[in-house]
Formats: C-alpha cells, sequence, structure tokens
C-alpha cells in the first residue's frame, strides 16, 4: 500500500511539473499570454520560443514639424539628426521598439512620402502602400522598419490617425493621445496599424 501511495504522489508531481500552466509559454494571440509576455522583454523573447530578444529592436524614433504639419518616424539616428538640425522638426522621442531586420512573426512597415503636401504615411499593406504611390501623389521611400501584424511577444497596439486638413498621419502607442488627437486635434482614428515593443 505504502509503494502504491508512492506512485501516485510521483504522478501527480510529474503531471504539475509537466502542465502547461507550468511554463512560460503563450501562444501567440494568447491573452493571458500578453499579460505574462509584458515582462518577459527584457529576458529576451517575452516568454515565446518564436519571440526575437528585445535586444534586437531598437527606437522607433518620433519627430514633429509644426510649419508643415509632419510627424516623421525612422530609426536611423542620423536621419533623425539631419530632420532636426536641417527640417525644421523637433525630436518627440519614441512611441516604442520595432526591428530593422525581419524577425519572425513581423512583416514590413512600408514608409512614402507626399512632398506635396509634407506628409510621411507609414502601413504594413502593401496594397495601401502602392495606392498611395499610384493615385494620391506618395513616393516610396523602402521599408521604414518591421512590426508584429497581431499582438504577439510582449508588442503594444501602434495607433494611427489620419488629419486630412493638414494631410498629415500620425502614430502613437498612447491611447490617451490617440484619443486627444482624435477629440482635440480634428485627426480621424484609422485603427491599429500594427503592434510593436514598448520602450
Amino acid at each position: 500500500m505504502q509503494l502504491i501511495s508512492s506512485l501516485v504522489a510521483l504522478c501527480v508531481a510529474s503531471a504539475a511539473f509537466a502542465a502547461p500552466g507550468g511554463s512560460s509559454y503563450y501562444p501567440p494571440g494568447n491573452n493571458g499570454g500578453n499579460g505574462g509576455n509584458n515582462g518577459g522583454n527584457n529576458g529576451g523573447n517575452g516568454g515565446h520560443p518564436g519571440c526575437a530578444p528585445a535586444s534586437q529592436s531598437v527606437g522607433f524614433l518620433r519627430a514633429y514639424n509644426p510649419t508643415i504639419v509632419d510627424h516623421f518616424y525612422t530609426t536611423s539616428a542620423p536621419e533623425m539628426a539631419n530632420a532636426v538640425q536641417h527640417l525644421g522638426y523637433s525630436q518627440e522621442g519614441a512611441p516604442g521598439r520595432v526591428f530593422t531586420s525581419q524577425v519572425q512573426g513581423t512583416v514590413p512597415f512600408y514608409r512614402a512620402y507626399q512632398g506635396t503636401r509634407h506628409d510621411h504615411f507609414y502601413t504594413t499593406n502593401e496594397a495601401e502602400w502602392n495606392n498611395a504611390v499610384a493615385n494620391l501623389g506618395y513616393s516610396r521611400e523602402g521599408i521604414s522598419s518591421y512590426i508584429y501584424p497581431t499582438q504577439i511577444c510582449g508588442s503594444v497596439p501602434l495607433y494611427r490617425a489620419y488629419q486630412p486638413n493638414t494631410v498629415d498621419h500620425f502614430y502613437t502607442t498612447s491611447e490617451a493621445e490617440w484619443n486627444n488627437a482624435v477629440n482635440v486635434l480634428g485627426y480621424s482614428r484609422e485603427g491599429i496599424a500594427g503592434y510593436i515593443l514598448p520602450l
């Protein structure tokens, strides 16, 4: 009887150790996993084996030019320095972190520029990018970065808004800032552009 009790205890202990709830793995898109992933960025993969280490990401630098009313985003520190020193932009920090080369789970975040109306435009939708170039006077400026199309790996929403009067696209991870742009500054909500890592 004592032998049977010992075997049962051993089986219960083994099952508890092997149970999914006892690990830090969360499948992509699992809401419970996103909460668990936030603390995991510093550890490297956000709790998911397919996530690239956060150390491979860089700041998605943001600047604003009030004269031409344009928000500008780049991963390049020299390009940002040039925009600030020579083109009338003021640096506004970074809404989050992105990847400069494609890692598992990410997609290109295309960049275009409308020179007549001075608008930088970013999208993960290649068809939308092509339409902006073919029909709306934008020029292709390549791939700005790589971001997640869904909320995995501890990423957060990158909200997108548009001001039709001044022709300005605006991107932020702050829902309060997004709401202020819509409620106070005349922007329209254009949903979530994608998901990026928090700072």
